[in-house]
Parts: structure tokens; sequence; C-alpha cells
């Protein structure tokens, strides 16, 4: 009996996400990023090894509060590393 009201509480939450999934979802920024000049290209001679390596350290040494100047700077290799792989179309032509 436990093992039917399972199956149908597993059922009606697919059932919820297929609904759910037919909505068009028109997701938005909440403000446009600016980087300053400087700040571009900052990781551009750097490997991907090297980013990775750099972010390990960060984290080992964490937690840092958000906010921090640690905290943001993971954030950046975070977004170097990504834009390394071809995330999103970002990449080095780009300007990291």
């Amino acid at each position: 009996m436990r093992h039917q009201e399972l199956l149908r509480n597993y059922i009606d939450i697919i059932n919820e996400a297929e609904e759910f999934a037919q909505y068009d979802l028109e997701e938005k920024w909440g403000k446009p990023t600016k980087v300053a000049p400087s700040e571009r290209g900052k990781y551009k001679g750097r490997s991907l090894e090297d980013l990775r390596k750099s972010y390990r350290a960060l984290k080992a040494s964490g937690p840092h509060p958000r906010g921090s100047a640690e905290y943001g700077r993971m954030r950046e290799l975070a977004f170097a590393i990504r834009a390394k792989t071809g995330w999103g179309g970002v990449g080095e032509s780009n300007g990291l």
C-alpha cells in the first residue's frame, strides 16, 4: 500500500514538472555588467591549469565571506576558467 502511495506522489511530481517545463521562461539579468578596461584581459596569458590551481588554493583557504576580496577573486577565476573552456561563447578572443 505504501509503495502505491509513493508511486502516485512520484507521478504527480513528474506531471507538475512537465507542466512547468511548458512555460516560456524569460529570464533577465538584474543589471548590466560593466567591466573596467583595466580588468579586461587580466587572465589572458595564464593557462587553464594555472587558473584552476589558483582557484583550488583560494578555495582551500576559505570559506570566504561574500563581498570579500578573496570571494571576488574566486568568482573572477571561476569565470576565467569557464571562458577558457568555451562556455557560453565567451573566450579569449573576447578579451579574457
